[in-house]
């Protein structure tokens, strides 16, 4: 479930965001689930405000020199969960729920998947990665996939399956 815009709005104080001499402050959004961060990018006061009255990120586009609102074009909407500021108030935490699982515009979901020359998920994202299986099992099942079976059983199979094999920490 989404914040509240009216709960967010009052979750920055405003006159302590200390804006570099462009007049931005760097955002990092991060998944509210997993904590993958998932990109950087930079707001103005424009930007944190309609980021808090809406609950959906928007972003200054300092190619482009004007308001972006992550995912208008693309459907990958972040909706923000919460806001934070770090402790010198020059930077700000949004832990986002990502629409469609893509936040960069190369079509991977973290714009940090790059180490030297490969494409490497973040680490923490073993859960959205074992979901990722999940949903690949869903929509092309294999004869020799155990979750594929569990799919196939239903979700009494798969809460009967929970049950009797918990998780052991």
């Amino acid at each position: 479930m989404a914040t509240a815009p009216s709960d967010l709005e009052s979750a920055i104080p405003f006159d302590r965001i200390r804006y570099n001499e462009q007049g931005l402050v760097p955002a990092i959004a991060q998944d509210y689930l997993d904590g993958t961060v998932l990109m950087l990018a930079w707001m103005n006061q424009a930007a944190l405000h309609a980021t808090l009255a809406t609950g959906e990120a928007w972003y200054w586009s300092r190619s482009r020199s004007e308001l972006w609102h992550k995912g208008e074009t693309s459907g990958h909407l972040q909706k923000v969960k919460s806001v934070r500021y770090d402790c010198d108030s020059d930077a700000i935490l949004l832990t986002i729920e990502q629409v469609g699982d893509i936040a960069c515009h190369t079509g991977e979901r973290s714009c940090f998947h790059q180490i030297e020359d490969a494409i490497s998920p973040p680490p923490a994202d073993t859960l959205s990665q074992v979901f990722q299986v999940i949903c690949d099992r869903r929509d092309h099942p294999r004869l020799d996939s155990y979750t594929n079976r569990l799919l196939a059983g239903g979700d009494n199979a798969i809460l009967k399956k929970s049950v009797r094999k918990p998780l052991r920490w």
